[in-house]
């Protein structure tokens, strides 16, 4: 409507313009100036305005568009038609058994062995444009089996602390039983790095780093693994008892160093398969991170391997720190969950470390570690009341959306999870999975879906669905390239399938002039010739796509020149503009003149009144006390009384 509107007032513009009477440069004008908005609007099927020549290239246009390999289907035409979207091709005459549409399949595995995320393995099927979803689930065990190793800063500062540990393991094991049926417990030490600057090198100090306090200390080292997971809870005690402390110069530690080493030893540590992890690092300074051993001359970078001799880090001296990345990698690739126990000052420090390393919790202990068996015990708590996941071994050209279904119906986009999960809960995430193109080469065919502290993961299988059945050899030969609209040289066909090579064709062989666009903007060059779109309008056509049966008028068949594309276009576009600014800047004009000539007779006849009525109330003055007089007037405005003769501080007054 808006359109149509639009068209006829040009229209009228062009008519005032040109002066001609008559309707027919009116309907001129509107014809032109439909032209020009029905130019921007392009056919929404891509599919059929795309030109593709074979099946490989249709497919990967959309999740929409389907290829025809009837053999007798539609021939003759000024361009391929075999490229459509499905109802179209069908309509055409297709039949559905010749029609290149390769589906999204999800399709989980049969053999399901995991009891907590479901499904563990899923094959995905994916053409180009394409996306699938599955639902992800993941359900809590009620009690799980529990593995909790303390890892413990025994630097001197630390002394009070570790004697504490010697009460914790009956408490800890009475406090944990509500929670877990199968509760062990571990033991290992740390210090820092056993170079200068690290610690001393004097000759009396290298053995007994306390000999200033007349302290008797153990040698420093890098990392010890003193006691393996055990359900003994006096041998662990035992083992706590005999620890001594020791000492470094330098305030950082090598915690880092030891939380990798422990989460990556799992033999020696003996975390089992079905057990939460639990690390607790126990500390009261900060940690040394990755490129700080450039200061002892260490710069091989840390390989994220086990290094344990006799259950002494060997390699202490010679790799660096691992990076924080690299560190929380080999947490959630072994199932550990940190929990950092970290007194004084420095409890903030570890604080801002933790969404760097996911399903890690932080909690500050008293003197003494008063609180540590209750700080365990909440820590545990929390890590198994929150759900969240990770995507590992990204797929190159696949892209993942995860959205998360929490108990209470609430949906969190990400991987962040949920919290306050339950045993009796189930968490769900939507998991859509998208590929958007087809030239990716190379990389990995899967994705995996880790829970972070579950030992089970979800796989996903990608498998591409990038060409068509009529290319395989065991197929019988159908057409997967319309050859009608290629160059010869273009295309080889052999037995059973035909593929062309594009590189050998300039697109400047698409091109009218060498300044001008490909196909005159209007089409696509393959093999060295233009296809043409194709839009509501109608056919566009001719060897650079140069000509079309909407736009301008023709003589014999040939295009004028000057109708659409001349500046002389542009200059009736111009003065279409002008005349209809020039309209509306007089319709204003004439509508304030209006306006104006209306007040102005107002005020006329308002100063005529207001003239007569003066000279009148000046007559009357005088006698105005002693008898009434009555004014009849229609729109009486104001009126105005001389006061001048009475005499000063003279009360002016009227009696009725």
């Amino acid at each position: 409507m808006c359109r149509s509107t639009l068209a006829f007032f040009t229209a009228a513009c062009v008519c005032l313009q040109n002066c001609r009477p008559g309707l027919a440069p009116f309907f001129r004008a509107a014809w032109v100036f439909s032209v020009v908005l029905g130019l921007s609007q392009s056919e929404n099927n891509r599919c059929a305005s795309s030109n593709a020549v074979s099946c490989s290239r249709c497919l990967a246009l959309g999740p929409e568009c389907g290829w025809c390999t009837q053999e007798d289907f539609i021939s003759g035409g000024s361009r391929s038609e075999r490229c459509d979207i499905i109802s179209n091709l069908i309509s055409k005459g297709c039949s559905t058994d010749s029609i290149e549409y390769p589906s999204v399949h999800v399709i989980p595995s049969e053999n399901e062995i995991n009891t907590q995320v479901t499904p563990g393995e899923v094959l995905i099927q994916l053409r180009p444009g394409g996306e699938a979803n599955f639902m992800l689930k993941i359900h809590p065990l009620k009690k799980y089996p529990v593995d909790l190793y303390y890892l413990v800063d025994v630097s001197a500062s630390m002394h009070n602390n570790i004697e504490k540990l010697n009460s914790v393991g009956n408490d800890l094991s009475r406090k944990m039983a509500f929670f877990s049926r199968d509760f062990r417990l571990g033991f290992g030490s740390y210090v820092d790095k056993t170079v200068s600057p690290y610690i001393s090198i004097h000759p009396e100090r290298i053995h007994n780093q306390c000999s200033d306090y007349n302290l008797d200390c153990m040698p420093p080292h890098g990392y010890i693994h003193v006691l393996s997971l055990t359900e003994n809870i006096t041998e662990f005690e035992k083992a706590v008892h005999r620890q001594k402390i020791s000492g470094n110069i330098d305030t950082p530690e090598g915690g880092f160093d030891a939380m990798l080493q422990a989460a990556v030893c799992e033999s020696h540590i003996g975390w089992r398969k079905e057990a939460k992890r639990l690390l607790l690092v126990m500390t009261d300074q900060t940690s040394h991170l990755a490129l700080d051993s450039k200061l002892a001359g260490i710069v091989v970078p840390n390989d994220g391997n086990c290094h344990l001799k006799n259950n002494v880090y060997i390699k202490s001296t010679s790799m660096e720190h691992p990076s924080l990345g690299q560190l929380s990698e080999k947490l959630i690739e072994n199932n550990i969950n940190v929990i950092f126990a970290v007194q004084g000052k420095q409890f903030h420090w570890y604080k801002d470390l933790l969404p760097l390393l996911p399903g890690t919790i932080a909690g500050e202990i008293e003197s003494k570690a008063a609180n540590l068996n209750n700080l365990v015990v909440e820590a545990y708590q929390k890590l198994i009341s929150e759900v969240k996941i990770q995507v590992e071994n990204q797929v190159k050209g696949i892209y993942l959306n995860i959205t998360a279904i929490c108990p209470d119906g609430t949906r969190r986009p990400g991987t962040d999870g949920c919290r306050n999960v339950t045993s009796n809960d189930e968490v769900l995430f939507n998991v859509t999975v998208t590929m958007k193109k087809c030239d990716v080469t190379g990389g990995k065919s899967y994705a995996i879906i880790k829970p972070i502290g579950f030992n089970e993961t979800t796989k996903i299988h990608i498998q591409r669905n990038c060409s068509c059945r009529c290319e395989n050899s065991g197929e019988p030969k159908r057409k997967c390239v319309d050859e009608t609209f290629l160059d010869s040289k273009c295309f080889q066909c052999d037995e059973h399938e035909c593929h062309f090579d594009e590189d050998q064709f300039s697109s400047e062989s698409c091109k009218s002039h060498q300044d001008q666009p490909v196909c005159s903007g209007r089409g696509v060059c393959i093999c060295g010739k233009c296809l043409c779109h194709k839009i509501k309008l109608g056919k566009i056509y001719g060897k650079y796509c140069e000509k079309d049966d909407f736009s301008c008028p023709y003589h014999h068949g040939n295009l004028c020149a000057e109708c659409f594309s001349s500046p002389s276009y542009l200059r009736i576009f111009f003065i279409i503009f002008i005349v209809t600014f020039l309209i509306g800047l007089l319709k204003v004009l004439i509508i304030r003149q209006v306006i104006l000539q209306w007040n102005t007779n107002k005020i006329k006849s308002s100063a005529d009144y207001r003239v007569s009525a003066s000279k009148k109330d000046k007559s009357i003055l005088q006698s105005v006390c002693t008898r009434a007089v009555t004014y009849r007037r229609e729109k009486p405005e104001e009126i105005k009384m001389d006061i001048g003769k009475l005499n000063a501080h003279e009360t002016f007054r009227c009696n009725f």
